[in-house]
């Protein structure tokens, strides 16, 4: 992993995962933790950086690597616990 690759407007944590189909990963938040779950048993927990939007995280996969893409928040944090789709990136 990378540690987080923060603009003025957007936070992005990159993952090496164990597979290339986005299918095989699931992804949510939970408070201030992304937690990744893939196969042979995979579990990779990521804290949401300080000021990212949770809301609006997109993963987005290519090859092997996981892409975590959050903007800054315009407000108040919140603390959700949602799943996050993983979708292909090209």
């Amino acid at each position: 992993m990378n540690g987080p690759l923060e603009t003025n407007d957007m936070m992005v944590v990159t993952i090496s995962v164990p597979t290339r189909d986005a299918t095989q990963l699931a992804v949510r938040i939970e408070e201030d933790i992304v937690r990744v779950d893939g196969p042979h048993g995979f579990r990779h927990d990521v804290p949401l950086p300080a000021g990212a939007d949770a809301d609006r995280l997109h993963a987005g996969l290519f090859n092997d690597v996981l892409e975590l893409r959050a903007p800054r928040a315009n407000g108040a944090p919140s603390a959700p616990s949602r799943i996050v789709t993983v979708s292909p990136l090209t």
